[in-house]
């Protein structure tokens, strides 16, 4: 009967303890503890980059917060106007400092000539486009403190023909910021919306970029 009990004192004593624990070393969303986001020194960084095209009515409706609280940030995004996905990232980095850099060559329609049987012919270049991202962070007990800029450029159609059906092409350059905390594993959004640049259709250009920071694999 006494080593009956002095088990169960044993088995007690334990829970306490352990309850002790968790108060003290309160796991993240990502799941690590408050010791272990301080040392942290490196994450995996993911990024979407998205162009949005915005009928005049929507373009105040823009909202980032409201974009990383969506469980589908491009059918949300999908909803406000034509959508495309420009540049992806997914990488393990230095959070002390790192520049990740992407870059793809687009074609787009110079010019168009007609031929001698009344075809049309059109005329072709391509241009060197991409995004670069910098990325400095402190490590805190609740996560990163982080600094992040993506300088961004992307083909973009004007309202402005070179010939029938044919918009003329710009490089447009977009620069988005975040600087301040994030959770390990919660997304950020930064989002731009430039009314001045118009498309074919008269839209706007949105530029959206989702954010993740998260553990690195062990």
């Amino acid at each position: 009967m006494g080593r009956i009990l002095e088990a169960v004192v044993g088995v007690a004593a334990l829970a306490v303890a352990l309850a002790a624990g968790c108060q003290s070393e309160t796991r993240s969303p990502g799941g690590l503890s408050p010791s272990d986001l301080r040392e942290l020194k490196s994450a995996r960084f993911q990024a979407t980059i998205w162009e949005t095209r915005l009928p005049a009515e929507r373009i105040g409706k823009v909202d980032a917060k409201t974009l990383a609280s969506a469980d589908d940030i491009q059918r949300a995004l999908e909803a406000l106007g034509a959508t495309r996905a420009l540049y992806q990232i997914d990488q393990v980095i230095d959070l002390a400092k790192a520049q990740i850099k992407v870059g793809k060559r687009e074609p787009f329609v110079t010019g168009t000539r007609t031929t001698q049987a009344g075809g049309t012919i059109n005329m072709v270049e391509y241009q060197e486009i991409g995004v670069i991202v910098q990325v400095s962070a402190k490590p805190t007990d609740r996560g990163p403190a982080a600094k992040v800029e993506v300088e961004m450029s992307a083909l973009t159609d004007s309202a402005t023909p070179i010939a029938e059906k044919v918009p003329a092409v710009s490089i447009h350059h977009g620069t988005l910021r975040h600087n301040g905390p994030v959770e390990l594993g919660r997304p950020v959004v930064m989002a731009s919306v430039d009314a001045s640049t118009r498309d074919a259709q008269g839209r706007a250009i949105a530029y959206v970029c989702r954010i993740v920071f998260s553990a690195p694999a062990p």
